[in-house]
């Protein structure tokens, strides 16, 4: 089959740390992987326009060239990562493609977007969801807008984000032996970006870690290694220092390779509220940790309660199952091998991509999970 992959937040084309980077990277591969011919339809972003980067005459004159790209390339479908009305599909709709379907798609905001452009912008996503064979969201939340809005029930399909379980992780013990982590002390993970506290006025990344420091306090065998960076790391700093936790807390930073601190640890923890499917609590999982993490419906779906993870309805809850976790490291060895197994069956790449090829060809998907 050969796939026009359209991806209108450009900037996740050609790799990066964030969720996204990886996974258009990772689609991308699967797909060619899998016999497919693949081409990235455009490299122009469509927030470059209504951030005023790029004058709109330019947007004209991208569609006159994809629309010629794609007569040689004569795709017999046209995938779409993450459209929504701020970052729409301008080709795919125009273009009439034989199979078309939106994946990660969502409403939207256009009270974001200049009142000058809002209209092009809605009515391209608004015809982009029209026309669409399938549309596929990544969490129930988003699919049941979808379906409320303009869009056939029958069309959305929920499908999580996805992970490539990694060929090769070291021992618990070796990983603890590279990191320098004295000891046989219970450790907590978390990667996630530190950005700016408060960002666009509701709790984020930076306020989730503060929590979570402030869970780990009462919990003097347990220590935490913490992977990423960003302008909230000060904020961060701070509180490690007010909660006297400077000796059990390693602030990493950014690094190149997570394996090691994944392999490290006993318990992966993420207490943000956000109804999000969290590629690293997926990571974790696949290598056999088990999550702490908040009750959402995106959590319901990316682990397991009881079996691979504990949810939490507050952070009350979510102190106690840290503390229940990392006072029992055979029950934590217990649910990482059914975690393991659960990623396996139910959220990697290669079980992604078979769903993909299913809509693509104008078949049911089957479950995500």
């Amino acid at each position: 089959m050969r796939i026009a992959f359209h991806v209108p937040r450009a900037w996740f084309i050609g790799g990066g740390h964030s969720g996204d980077h990886v996974l258009v990277e990772s689609l991308f591969q699967a797909l060619q992987a899998a016999g497919h011919e693949v081409e990235f339809v455009s490299r122009l972003d469509a927030r470059d326009f209504w951030r005023e980067k790029a004058p709109l005459r330019r947007l004209l004159a991208e569609a006159f060239a994809v629309r010629r790209r794609m007569k040689q390339f004569s795709p017999d479908a046209w995938l779409v990562y993450s459209p929504s009305v701020t970052y729409p599909d301008f080709f795919g709709w125009w273009l009439r493609p034989r199979r078309y379907v939106l994946y990660a798609a969502a409403k939207g905001r256009p009270e974001r977007l200049p009142t000058a452009l809002r209209w092009l912008y809605v009515l391209a996503h608004r015809l982009s969801l029209r026309r669409a064979d399938a549309v596929a969201a990544f969490r129930p939340a988003v699919a049941e807008r979808l379906r409320a809005g303009s869009v056939d029930p029958e069309k959305v399909h929920v499908l999580p984000p996805a992970v490539q379980p990694w060929e090769t992780v070291p021992s618990r013990e070796e990983a603890r032996g590279v990191l320098g982590v004295a000891g046989d002390a219970p450790v907590v993970l978390c990667v996630s970006r530190l950005s700016r506290p408060m960002n666009h006025g509701r709790p984020g990344k930076t306020e989730m870690i503060l929590d979570l420091l402030d869970a780990l306090a009462p919990l003097p065998a347990a220590r935490l290694l913490l992977v990423g960076d960003g302008k909230g790391r000060a904020a961060v700093e701070k509180r490690v220092a007010e909660k006297g936790l400077t000796d059990r807390v390693r602030l990493a930073g950014s690094v190149e390779d997570v394996r090691p601190y994944f392999a490290a640890c006993d318990v992966y923890a993420y207490p943000h509220p956000l109804d999000r499917v969290w590629v690293s609590v997926l990571e974790a999982q696949a290598c056999g940790r088990p999550v702490v993490t908040m009750r959402t419906d995106s959590g319901e779906i990316s682990i397991q309660d009881g079996r691979t993870g504990l949810l939490a309805n507050d952070l009350d809850e979510f102190r106690e199952n840290l503390g229940v976790l990392t006072s029992d490291r055979a029950r934590c060895e217990r649910m990482g091998e059914k975690a393991r197994d659960f990623i396996a069956r139910s959220h990697t790449i290669g079980v992604r991509v078979g769903q993909l090829e299913a809509l693509l060809s104008g078949r049911a998907p089957g479950p995500a999970a």
